[in-house]
């Protein structure tokens, strides 16, 4: 998993909106383990970038990026604690394929757990900010990023529809460039983050003790964060994981201490919904309108 890294940044978003002459965009995409990874061009670099909703915004490596101009100090955090100095930065050339941005701001960090454990070349992160104007759409199926641009009223135009075989929709809350979505596991309500950078899905511990007895343990093992901390977690099952208008069965997820990064996020956090929950179907994030579908998958 990319350790859930985000971060606390003092910006209030300065950053010009993106040149986007597309109604929709495809984007190809790739798996690295359980992580979407796009295509990214910062300046003359072009390489691989984890699409991650667990961070609020543009993310570089500092491997590649440790020279960049230093705007301010950050500290970084996640699932681990802290995952050691960052730094804030400006990027005046970021384009993925036909989306471009003039000017971001972006932190630089350690990546490396992440290239190290997936045995890739990683240059960053996408976080929730690039794409708060648009409706993204993911087809893990068929390898595809969808950007698409909104109608006056936050739709996809009818014209612009992909998928129209809807089985799922919720909507969500959308604070500090963080998706909440309200569910429930086992009847018992919670709040979960949902983060395309968690390779399965989170509960936090003390909500574990409440509705334990219906979660058999599968496994127990060991998680190395970003910093290179390992510690236990529990990996469990569960038949009734509530999101909006739908039941889903036989569900997975380990069992963690989530407060640090509940702090980051500025918000408490019940669990984390990742790839074990979003890998079950297409899904679609309108930022406008604050609202997460999911569809079925069809080899038509």
């Amino acid at each position: 998993m990319t350790g859930n890294i985000s971060f606390k940044n003092a910006w209030v978003d300065p950053d010009p909106p993106p040149f986007a002459d597309f109604k929709t965009l495809v984007v190809p995409i790739k798996r690295a383990g359980n992580l979407i990874i796009v295509e990214a061009t910062v300046d003359s670099l072009e390489g691989n970038f984890v699409l991650d909703t667990g961070a609020p915004y543009l993310v570089l490596n500092e491997t590649y990026f440790r020279d960049a101009p230093k705007i301010d100090d950050e500290e970084a955090g996640g699932i681990n604690g802290r995952a050691g100095a960052a730094f804030s930065t400006v990027v005046h050339n970021f384009r993925i394929l036909d989306l471009q941005y003039s000017r971001l701001t972006a932190d630089v960090t350690d990546l490396s757990a992440i290239e190290n454990g997936r045995g890739i070349k990683v240059l960053g992160l996408l976080g929730t900010r690039l794409f708060s104007k648009f409706a993204i759409t993911v087809d893990l199926f068929r390898s595809v990023l969808y950007i698409q641009k909104l109608d006056q009223n936050g739709e996809i135009p009818e014209t612009e529809r992909i998928f129209h075989d809807r089985f799922m929709v919720s909507t969500f809350r959308y604070t500090n460039d963080v998706i909440f979505m309200k569910g429930s596991v086992n009847d018992h309500p919670l709040w979960f983050a949902f983060d395309t950078g968690a390779e399965t899905n989170l509960l936090e511990y003390r909500m574990s003790k409440k509705i334990g007895e219906d979660m058999p343990v599968i496994s127990r093992s060991k998680l190395t964060g970003v910093g290179g901390s390992t510690f236990e977690v529990i990996y469990a099952r569960f038949d009734h994981l509530r999101i909006g208008d739908r039941m889903f069965m036989q569900n997975r997820v380990l069992i963690a201490d989530l407060d640090k990064m509940g702090r980051v996020y500025g918000s408490s956090i019940d669990g984390v919904l990742g790839y074990d929950f979003f890998a079950r179907g297409i899904f679609t994030i309108n930022f406008v309108k604050k609202e997460f579908e999911m569809y079925i998958y069809t080899n038509q």
